[in-house]
């Protein structure tokens, strides 16, 4: 059974991080674009209501935030406004890209539209401009008000500022939107380092800290609201009470199988902490359902590019390879060994993956019967005439070295019927840093050629049959389909 974790963390930040949430501040311009912002008390603005929307989604979550601002004041306030958006995983650096556990990011280097995207401020419904920090805030320390341990969470912080006018004795609506890119892992070892394991994560980590509105009014809000959304991996509310509830004096209430929602009054913002979703899968040995469907979402027009092969028999051409239809196969010559796939793009361009349907894929019993792939060549290259070094893959085994396998449908096991097996062509380390030079730094890290991205598109990829394994009636070796994907997310 998989599990919902929430976590309200005792926040106790470093003196430069200590805000969150939204605030007044005291400076705001596009010159400075602080990282750092000092906060500014506003007591003449109370936060009347607070209304938040959490929808968890991998690899990225959608927030939105409204707060009803009352000026109780008899002059109209006019206030710089800073909103953080907390987010774990460097959006930039040499680790910025692994995909597989320690961070999260499918992408070129870059905060925004990458670790932070969509954001938008609304006054009244009217947009307003805003800008960023120049600079990403690191580094935030929390401590458990329990046992006073304090612990170090590599987190990072981008500040966005705007600027608010509240006329005298109005209430104005101040609606905040973004998207945040989620922590994420995957356990299945043969998809780490593809943009393609999002959509199987074993766990992912999602925060949002309360305590910035504290600066507004008397520190509180008279109303809060909070709707916690997860389509695909909420199942238990077993850690959601006792973790809600360890320090927070509200509750959250299921409202069916994918919806939490959660309602106070007189609602204290710098009681309130942090909040942490952790959702996650024991180790059950049943993978997480994907979330979305990289077939339609990652795969690549079939108008990009042309298949060709070394042959085929008679009705089971190439072309059974190209109609998404399993029920009929491409079948190479004789036992298949030696026989190669090409695949020709017509203008080069970014892949990250191969997916093929192993074998015949008309029935379970077809499947059995004829041969499958045991072992192939992967060679690819470049748009600048480069060739990787050519992998040879066995792909009869749990594990497969240089390439993966998955089930849309089943858990993780050898290749069989129903399965996509899945080939690698464009890593997240290699889509950020470029070629390996197959040198290693002081540190034992390889050391990468940054090359222009155009020049790492593919042009060209030659799949070479080097064995199979046999059916148990035919010696006829069959593919059902086979799929180019650009996985990445930008």
């Amino acid at each position: 059974m998989k599990k919902l974790s929430i976590s309200l963390l005792a926040l106790a930040l470093l003196p430069v991080l200590a805000h969150a949430n939204g605030e007044p501040v005291i400076y705001y311009s596009a010159g400075i674009r602080s990282s750092q912002p000092i906060p500014l008390k506003v007591t003449e603005v109370q936060v009347v209501r607070e209304d938040l929307d959490i929808n968890i989604a991998i690899p990225y979550s959608t927030v939105r935030v409204s707060y009803q601002l009352k000026n109780n004041s008899s002059k109209p306030i006019h206030v710089d406004y800073g909103f953080p958006v907390d987010f774990l995983g460097e959006p930039t650096g040499p680790h910025a890209f692994n995909g597989n556990g320690e961070y999260g990011s499918l992408s070129e280097m870059g905060v925004l539209d990458r670790a932070v995207r969509n954001v938008k401020f609304r006054l009244d419904g009217v947009e307003l401009p805003w800008t960023h920090s120049d600079e990403i805030a690191r580094t935030v320390v929390y401590e458990d008000q329990e046992t006073g341990e304090q612990d170090i969470l590599e987190n990072f912080r981008l500040w966005t500022y705007t600027v608010l006018d509240i006329p005298a004795g109005k209430t104005v609506v101040l609606q905040v939107d973004y998207q945040v890119l989620n922590q994420w892992s995957t356990e299945y070892e043969w998809l780490k380092g593809s943009p393609m394991s999002r959509y199987f994560p074993s766990d992912g980590q999602f925060e949002y800290f309360f305590s910035p509105a504290k600066n507004w009014g008397n520190g509180k809000a008279d109303v809060f609201n909070c709707t916690l959304q997860c389509d695909a991996f909420f199942q238990r509310t077993d850690d959601l009470y006792g973790y809600l509830n360890r320090y927070n004096k509200f509750q959250f209430e299921q409202v069916d199988k994918s919806t939490w929602t959660c309602h106070a009054t007189d609602f204290d913002f710098e009681e309130a902490y942090g909040m942490v979703v952790c959702f996650y899968n024991p180790q059950d040995g049943k993978p997480y359902r994907h979330w979305g469907n990289p077939i339609s979402e990652c795969a690549v027009p079939k108008a990009a590019y042309t298949l060709k092969t070394s042959g085929a028999q008679d009705k089971y051409p190439t072309s059974n390879m190209e109609d998404g239809n399993l029920t009929t196969a491409w079948v190479a010559p004789g036992n298949g060994v030696g026989a190669t796939i090409d695949i020709d793009f017509q203008t080069p361009r970014r892949v990250s993956d191969i997916g093929f349907y192993n074998g015949y894929h008309k029935s379970a019993a077809l499947w059995a019967a004829n041969s499958r792939i045991k072992k192939l060549r992967l060679e690819v290259t470049r748009a600048d005439g480069y060739c990787d070094e050519p992998v040879e893959i066995d792909i009869s085994g749990e594990e497969w070295d240089g390439a993966g396998k998955f089930s849309l449908f089943r858990d993780d096991s050898p290749a069989r019927f129903g399965d996509l097996s899945f080939l690698t062509i464009t890593t997240l380390d290699r889509q950020c840093h470029g070629r390996e030079t197959g040198r290693m730094d002081a540190d034992e890290n390889p050391i990468y050629e940054k090359v222009p991205f155009a020049s790492e598109a593919v042009s060209h990829i030659r799949l070479t049959v080097l064995s199979v394994t046999p059916g148990t009636k035919y010696k006829d070796l069959c593919i059902s389909d086979l799929l180019v994907f650009d996985g990445f997310d930008d």
